[in-house]
Order: structure tokens, then C-alpha cells, then sequence
């Protein structure tokens, strides 16, 4: 139980502390001294008083309730505290706590301020001032010992991470003159290297500008004399002669045409310098005229659809149209001479317009410059790795336009997809067009001058253009139209109605569909109004299609249902078994949905139609 204390506890001078104030405004001044006021503080344990605190000249007296004093203290924390343990024995462990705590206390004190409250702290813990004096002493001592020693340690660590910093930073600055000495070695060799390499183009190209000036059919051997002579790989210097070879055949790039230029006059000037010269269909001359301006912006577009000049006869003016456009297209390149590998760098390094005559032959002979074809026409950034001189990995970017002329249309489903197909006919004997000189001439160069200045000002815009498309042009279709669509809704007058009446007569029905699409195709004519075909209903009304296909299918008679089935399973069309499309239970068959159809039948069939070309 705490003591009571009636009055209030000041640690000094008895005003303050916990009790309540003690109050000296009755001691008033007077010419004669008064005896010193005395406050006393009763402490109790409950209802017994244990004795009583009183302040008498600034000391606290421990004063028993029989009178007598028993102790005094300067704190009037200690006094009360006196009392209330006296009789009241201490357990040796608290006691030896409190006189650390003590002693620690003190210890951080000022000498002076430790040497005041010296005895009371001695008579609270029953030992002399001497001892409780030796004990802060020890204390001050261990603490201004560990000081010193931190003091010292934090010397150390700091020395130690200096010391660290000072071999870091030679150490840096070692590495950094290694580098610098590793650098300047690495760039005087590879100036070393540049001059060599350097010394030996230039002697290529000495070498090369001889033999470009010799017949075609004396440059393999010149070449093969040269590469002993420079000590050169043969098939590498093969490759880059051809590189040097075919930048020689790129007519120069003319200075842009000093005014801006009439996207309709200039598209005019193209058409009027390709029909002097050439017979085609109203389709063909728009489209061609169309794709020669776009070669100027093929950057900007995101796919390079082919145009692609055919006939299945030979001596129908193909090879002409395509040399009269050499002329207006940009950088026209002939790769028909080059091997394959060759133009791989040709095409990454001149991005020319690759020039094909005779294409039919490359697409029988699958040769490199078939992939490059099929590879040319998106503008992904994708590049293709090849196999180069010393086995090293080259990756060339193929992305471009092309120009193809080919007997028949022996290429690749892929390729064709990728194309815009020309059907030219041989000319009539009443229709008279001037004689073509196969040369350049003012003209051309006049139409290449102001297509590169057209080009300028216009390529950011037909880069972002989105025209009108006709009806039922999607995918690939699609994509190949944008940028010729785009190029004549810019010439705006006729030219947008031009171009898209040229679009659906070269796309309606130009390819032969698949066996696949041709199934389709016939399904959905004999569907008829039914939610529900057997399989065997489904045959024989396709026996009895108008087309005759599915009569003698494959040469085996009538189609059946597990060939039918065969050639649905590819595209996840499954017959569903126990069909009742009658109604009765006992004729369970198999058959199929209208819905399982539905979606083939809209994306499968969504080409082009004749009827589309009512289209304004």
C-alpha cells in the first residue's frame, strides 16, 4: 500500500510535486525577522501514520510520530520513500537493480550536480558516500573508457573506409586506364581494319568497274581471277560484284522536281506515257498507274502488294508493259541475271522495285529468289537470316515492291494471294501504239522527278490514309488495295471511282477456288430451307449440283458420305449421329446442322462477286 501524504511534494523548497501547493503569500515582508515557517508532510500506510516529513532549513526531516528524527534528506522523494520502507525489507536483487540505475544516473551528471545528492542517495541505499562515490566514479570512468573506445573504433571505421575508398578509387582509375589503353587499341585496329577494308573495296570496285564494262558472258571468269588475285573468297566477291553490278543498272535518283505536283496530272502523265506504248483493258493501265506512284511511298505502307503481268500464251506484250514501267518505277532493279543470294543484299542494301520477267520459271525452279518473293510483301521489320562467306549469319531485310511478268500463273497460293493479277491479251493488229525504244528518255525522267517530289509531300499522309474499299474486299484483298485506293481518292475526280471499278474487275472471280471453298460453295447452293441434312441427303444433292463435280468425284463415282465427312473434318466439322430429320424414331442417321455451316459458309465465301460490280 502507497503512503499518504496530507501535503504537498516539492523535491527542493516544498512547493510542487503531487500533493497540493504549499502557499507563502502569508509570509509577508517586515522590517523585523520572523522565525522561519515550518511545512510538514504526514505519511501514512493506510489509516496508520507512519511518521511525518518536515521542511526545516531547506532539509527534510524523517520524524517519527513519537517526535523523534531519524533522518534527513535534501529530496523530499527520498524522505517520504525513507519512511514509508522502513522495517520493510528489499529484496537483494530490486536493491541491486535501483543502486545500478542509481549510480548510472548519476553518473551522467555533472560532478557538481552528482556531489549534491550524494549522501541522499548513499542513505537510500545504506552505504557510505565514500562508496556510492567510487561506485559513479567507476561508472564515469568505464563510460568516458567506452567512449574513448567507440571513439577510437569510429577512427578505425572511418580510416578503414577511407583506406577502402582511396584502393576502390585506384583500382577505378587502374580499370579506366585499361580501358582507355584497351580502347584506343581496339579503335587504331579497327581504323587498321577500316583502311584495309577500305584499301581492298576500293580495289574490288577497280577490279569490278573493268569487268562491268566486259560482255556478261566473260565476268564469271574475270571474277575468278580476280578473287586469286586479291585473295578473296570467289562466291563472296560473285556477291558483292552483283550488288555493285546491279547499282550501276538503277537509273540515278533525279533532284525532286523544285513545285509541288497534281496528284491527278501527274497520274495522267504516267497513264498517257504507258498507253503510247502499251494495249490493256481500262483495269489494267488504272492499277498499273496507280502501283508505279505508289513504289515512291512503299516505306510508309504497311504491305507491298506484286503487280503482276500474265498471259498463258507467250508474245502478249507482258515483258512490254513491264519495260515501260521500268522507267517510271522507283530504283528499278532486273533480277532476272542475279543469283539468288545476291539479291538478298541488292534488296536490303539498293531497296530497289525488283524488276521479274519470265517469273514462271523461278516459281517451277524454287529457287532463293522465290522465298524472297513470298517474303517481300510486309513491312514487319522482319528480317531473313542467311548463311554467309565464312559461315557467318547475315540477316537481310526483303520488304519491297515487285514487279512480276510470267507465262501463266504457275506461283504459289501465297504469292498470288499477295498479288494484284493482270490479265494481258495480245494486242490487235488495228490497234496501233508507238514502237517502245527500251530507253530512258526526258519524258520518264520528267515523271520520276516530280513522283519524287509528289512523294515528299504526300507520303505522311498516305501513310495514315484509310480509303473506301468496295464491297466484300477484306484480308489480304484488302490490304493490297489500301495504298492504291488511297493514292486515288488523294487525286480525287474520277480516279477514286476509276480505282475501284479497276479493283473489282482485276479481283472478281480471278482465282480458282480450292476444292475445299468449292464444297462450300456447293453445300450452301443445295442447303436449301432445312435445319437438318443427312449425310446421304446431303450427297445426292450434290451429285445433282449444276457444276457436275461431285457427280464422278475424284473419278470414283458419286460422293459419298465418308468422303464428305473427310473433307469436312479439316474444319472442325464433325456429322452428328442419330439424327430424326424425319421426324420418326426408327430412322436414326447421321447427318448434319445448318448452324454447323455458317460461319464457314460467311467467311469462306465472302469474295468479290460479279454483283459487286454495280458498286459506284
Amino acid at each position: 500500500m502507497c503512503p499518504t501524504i496530507d501535503a504537498g511534494d516539492d523535491a527542493g523548497n516544498g512547493n510542487g510535486g503531487d500533493g497540493p501547493k504549499v502557499s507563502r503569500a502569508h509570509v509577508e515582508p517586515h522590517s523585523v525577522a520572523k522565525p522561519e515557517p515550518t511545512v510538514t508532510w504526514p505519511v501514512k500506510d493506510g489509516d496508520v501514520l507512519l511518521g511525518t516529513v518536515k521542511l526545516s532549513k531547506g532539509i527534510y526531516e524523517c520524524t517519527l510520530p513519537d517526535g523523534s528524527i531519524i533522518e534527513t534528506f535534501r529530496s523530499h522523494k527520498f524522505a517520504v520513500e525513507h519512511l514509508y520502507q522502513r522495517g520493510r525489507p528489499i529484496p537483494p536483487r530490486e536493491q541491486a537493480a535501483t543502486l545500478k540505475a542509481d549510480v548510472d544516473e548519476l553518473s551522467h551528471q555533472s560532478p557538481t550536480g552528482w556531489m549534491f545528492w550524494l549522501p541522499d542517495y548513499a542513505k537510500r541505499h545504506g552505504i557510505t558516500e565514500s562508496q556510492l562515490q567510487e561506485m559513479i566514479e567507476a561508472e564515469v570512468a568505464e563510460a568516458e573508457k567506452r567512449a574513448r573506445e567507440a571513439k577510437a573504433d569510429d577512427r578505425y571505421e572511418r580510416r578503414r573506409i577511407e583506406q577502402k575508398q582511396e584502393r576502390d578509387d585506384r583500382r577505378t582509375r587502374q580499370d579506366e586506364a585499361r580501358a582507355r589503353k584497351e580502347d584506343e587499341r581496339a579503335r587504331k585496329e579497327a581504323e587498321r581494319l577500316e583502311r584495309e577494308q577500305e584499301a581492298r573495296r576500293k580495289k574490288r570496285e577497280a577490279v569490278f568497274a573493268e569487268i562491268a564494262d566486259l560482255p556478261r558472258l566473260t565476268h564469271e571468269v574475270r571474277l575468278k581471277e580476280a578473287a586469286v588475285r586479291l585473295g578473296e573468297d570467289f562466291a563472296a566477291l560473285v556477291e558483292e560484284f552483283e550488288v555493285f553490278y546491279a547499282a550501276r543498272t538503277i537509273p540515278e535518283d533525279l533532284e525532286p522536281w523544285p513545285d509541288p505536283v497534281n496528284t491527278a496530272e501527274l497520274l495522267g502523265a504516267i497513264e498517257a506515257k504507258f498507253r503510247r506504248y502499251v494495249v490493256a483493258t481500262d483495269a489494267i493501265v488504272t492499277a498499273s498507274v496507280l502501283w508505279a506512284a505508289f513504289t515512291y511511298v512503299v516505306e510508309v505502307a504497311t504491305h507491298a502488294p506484286k503487280l503482276v503481268f500474265t498471259f498463258p500464251e507467250k508474245d502478249a506484250g507482258k515483258s512490254l508493259a513491264q519495260d515501260v514501267l521500268r522507267w517510271v518505277v522507283l530504283r528499278p532493279y532486273a533480277a532476272l541475271e542475279a543469283t539468288g543470294a545476291a539479291v538478298y543484299r541488292i534488296v536490303d542494301r539498293l531497296r530497289p522495285t525488283l524488276l521479274l520477267d519470265e517469273a514462271d520459271t523461278i516459281f517451277a525452279r524454287r529457287n532463293v529468289l522465290a522465298h524472297i518473293i513470298n517474303d517481300s510483301w510486309s513491312n514487319s521489320g522482319r528480317k531473313v537470316p542467311r548463311v554467309g562467306a565464312g559461315g557467318r549469319i547475315e540477316e537481310f531485310d526483303v520488304y519491297g515492291a515487285q514487279l512480276i511478268s510470267m507465262k501463266g500463273l504457275r506461283m504459289p497460293d501465297t504469292v498470288l494471294s499477295r498479288s494484284i493479277v493482270c490479265l494481258i491479251w495480245p494486242k490487235l493488229a488495228s490497234e496501233v501504239v508507238e514502237e517502245f525504244g527500251y530507253q530512258d528518255d526526258e519524258e520518264f525522267k520528267t515523271i520520276r522527278r516530280k513522283l519524287a517530289r509528289w512523294a515528299i509531300d504526300n507520303a505522311v499522309g498516305l501513310r495514315d490514309a484509310k480509303p473506301d474499299f468496295p464491297p466484300g474486299f477484306n484480308n489480304r484483298v484488302r490490304v493490297n488495295w489500301k495504298m492504291l485506293l488511297a493514292i486515288a481518292e488523294l487525286a480525287g475526280g474520277e480516279w477514286p471511282k476509276r480505282a475501284r471499278s479497276a479493283a473489282l474487275e482485276l479481283e472478281v472471280d480471278r482465282d480458282e477456288p480450292s476444292e475445299a471453298v468449292r464444297l462450300f460453295q456447293a453445300l450452301r447452293d443445295v442447303w436449301g430451307s432445312a435445319e437438318e441434312r443427312t449425310s446421304e441427303n446431303l450427297c445426292k444433292a450434290l451429285a445433282e449440283h449444276p457444276s457436275g463435280e461431285y457427280a464422278d468425284f475424284r473419278a470414283k463415282g458419286p460422293i459419298g458420305p465418308h468422303q464428305l465427312a473427310a473433307l469436312l473434318r479439316p474444319f472442325g466439322i464433325r456429322p452428328i449421329h442419330n439424327l430424326h430429320p424425319t421426324g420418326r424414331s426408327n430412322k436414326n442417321q447421321g447427318g448434319y446442322r445448318r448452324a454447323q455451316f455458317e460461319n464457314a459458309w460467311a467467311r469462306l465465301l465472302q469474295k468479290p462477286s460479279r454483283d459487286s460490280l454495280t458498286w459506284p
